[in-house]
This record gives C-alpha cells, structure tokens and sequence, in this order.
C-alpha cells in the first residue's frame, strides 16, 4: 500500500500537496496497530500487546530487521498495555538481534512497563535497550 506523506510548515510540501511516497508496512486489529515505512528501522505501535497478538510483534520486529543492518527501534507511546507474552516478544526479538550484533531499542515505554522488565529480569536482557525511562 502507497501511503503519501504529507507535510506542512517549513521545509515541507503546501497543505494539500503530496511529499515523498512512503510504503508502510502495518498489522491492524482491533487490539494492535503496527506501522513501519519500508527502509526504515522504526516500528510503531499503538494499542494493546497481549497473548493473541505477541506472534504478530515478532513478525513486525523480525520484519523491520530484514530491512535494513542497523539497530530495530519500536516506538511504544501509543501501547496502553503489555502482558508477559508481549514482553517475552520484545526480550526473543531483542536475543536474535544481539546474535546479528544488533540491538532492540525500545522508546516511550511506561512506568508500569519498565517496572514490569525490571521485577521479571528482562530489562537486561542481551540485545534489549530501554531508551529514555520513565521518571519515578
């Protein structure tokens, strides 16, 4: 699917004018939303990661690896909540990365999420980076 970024402001295309082409990559549900421009190693998601859609978080991260030699950053502003079988996603996704010499960079991550990482041990898994913690 062809997505057109449009931009506003300085530097960027008049309201109404169509940028630079984006291809995104994305799993929509009704829990989860994951999107991803092709080349970029960014993910977002947005929405919530449990038991029934963990499977599709390694696929996004596995993907987003496949597209480029760098480090997999997700961005998890937009997620409201994460049970054990989502953060067992992020700490496998995060072991393959390290294998390759990578790293799974994890931004906005909540309070309770960090908190979850750290009381289960995972927050130092091999590979696993959590960028810009939560203030206490």
């Amino acid at each position: 699917m062809t997505v057109w970024r449009i931009t506003e402001g300085e530097g960027g295309t008049e309201p109404g004018e169509r940028g630079v082409p984006c291809d995104i990559v994305e799993h929509d549900t009704a829990l989860l939303r994951i999107a991803a421009a092709t080349g970029s190693p960014w993910l977002l998601m947005a929405g919530e990661i449990d038991v029934s859609n963990s499977s599709d978080v390694t696929r996004a991260v596995r993907g987003a690896r496949a597209r480029g030699a760098g480090d997999v950053h997700v961005d998890l502003g937009a997620v409201e909540f994460v049970d054990v079988a989502g953060l067992r996603a992020f700490t496998l996704a995060a072991g393959e990365l390290h294998e390759r010499g990578r790293m799974l960079v994890l931004h906005a991550v909540s309070t309770h999420l960090d908190k979850l990482f750290g009381l289960i041990g995972w927050s130092e898994t091999p590979g696993l980076r959590i960028h810009c913690r939560p203030r206490a």
